[in-house]
């Protein structure tokens, strides 16, 4: 089995699936991104963008220009999932975030491969614990991630603002967004934040919600929604698996943003009536300070999806794709060392010691599986 070549293609996939998923996040959280207070969709966009252009980079590889309609369904879940991860990362942290879709993903992927697929593996209670191993591994690495950021939290100080306070001084924010523009509108937005690190909480339709509390609901929601985007590739036939996928789903992945975006401003247009005011209270792309990071992110975020798909192809959904989520190692790694969210030594030992269950899951669910070969995923 392990000379298998499809098998030995489909876990070298799965590795650099797991290097670009885990390092993508790494210019979200950047200072450029944080001078600017990045809104979620627009760095979407530029992933978006980015995964369409390095798409055509299959062509090298020998690949031909094919098209299916199903990257469109691949598009719907992966562009609202990797908005909902954006947001996540900023608010809750890269390190949490990171754990929680991974988790997810891994689940709903091999409910997809498993029970759905009926993808074959040698002992189903086998995979079945290597799956709760994944799980509890990487449940570990995100508690421990964020342990001492909370300790830190709540010993910050002893009287903390109000949840009054805090709703009375984001709505000042909000109301004082635009006043260098005496003709756009004086409260034009429905989620009003303060820059990273200033404030704990978020107003949105004019109550206040935790930072931390928004961020993790919204990972669990990129893993429950966007863990479903290559399910669509299993439908596909002819020469559009595999790598023949990729440009679909890239080129749809630039519909479906537009899509959100014109959604965005018929909300706005709806809210205020105007046109000119509608279009003013977009986002920003912030082109000047964004374009690098928000390439290099786009990038490593295509990187890791052309790696998933040949994993998906050659291992199945329940395999290939949970064992990319070992990209949660990698954003780890980033979020202790780089950005330091972790100092203490006794937890980052306790971090690694979950790492290390997340991986026994994943080798011992590769060594459970069968080899699904080209076409038998």
């Amino acid at each position: 089995m392990a000379t298998d070549p499809h098998y030995v293609l489909g876990w070298f996939a799965a590795f650099v699936g797991t290097i670009g998923f885990g390092s993508f996040a790494v210019p979200i959280k950047g200072d450029a991104a944080n001078s600017v207070d990045i809104d979620p969709l627009v760095m979407q966009s530029y992933k978006s963008l980015m995964c369409f252009l390095t798409s055509w980079l299959v062509i090298l590889l020998g690949q031909e220009v094919t098209f299916t309609w199903w990257g469109i369904v691949s598009g719907l879940f992966w562009v609202p999932g990797g908005a909902f991860n954006i947001f996540a990362i900023r608010n809750a942290g890269l390190a949490i975030s990171q754990g929680v879709v991974a988790s997810s993903i891994v689940m709903v992927s091999f409910i997809w491969g498993n029970i759905i697929f009926r993808e074959p593996v040698k002992s189903q209670m086998i995979a079945y614990a290597a799956v709760w191993l994944i799980m509890s591994g990487l449940y570990g690495m995100s508690y421990f991630s964020t342990a001492e950021a909370l300790t830190a939290e709540s010993n910050t100080t002893s009287n903390p603002p109000s949840d009054n306070e805090e709703e009375q001084d984001l709505m000042r924010r909000n109301s004082d967004t635009f006043d260098n523009d005496s003709s756009a509108p004086s409260q034009p937005l429905e989620i009003t934040q303060q820059p990273m690190g200033k404030s704990r909480s978020i107003l949105i339709c004019g109550k206040t919600f935790r930072r931390r509390n928004l961020g993790l609901c919204s990972a669990l929601m990129c893993g429950l929604w966007g863990g479903s985007c290559l399910v669509p590739m299993h439908y596909s036939t002819g020469d559009t698996n595999g790598l023949g996928y990729v440009i679909s789903y890239h080129f749809m992945t630039i519909v479906v943003t537009i899509l959100l975006w014109i959604l965005r401003f018929s909300y706005q247009l709806f809210k205020l009536k105007s046109v000119k005011e509608a279009y003013e209270v977009l986002p920003s792309f912030h082109f000047r300070v964004m374009w690098l990071p928000g390439a290099t992110a786009g990038s490593l975020w295509s990187l890791g999806n052309v790696g998933s798909i040949v994993a998906v192809e050659h291992l199945g959904q329940g395999v290939g794709y949970s064992a990319a989520q070992a990209s949660l190692l990698v954003s780890g790694i980033w979020g202790i060392f780089y950005f330091h969210e972790v100092s203490k030594p006794s937890i980052i030992c306790k971090w690694f010691l979950s790492a290390s269950v997340a991986v026994s899951g994943i080798l011992l669910l590769g060594y459970e599986s069968s080899p699904a070969g080209p076409g038998r995923r």
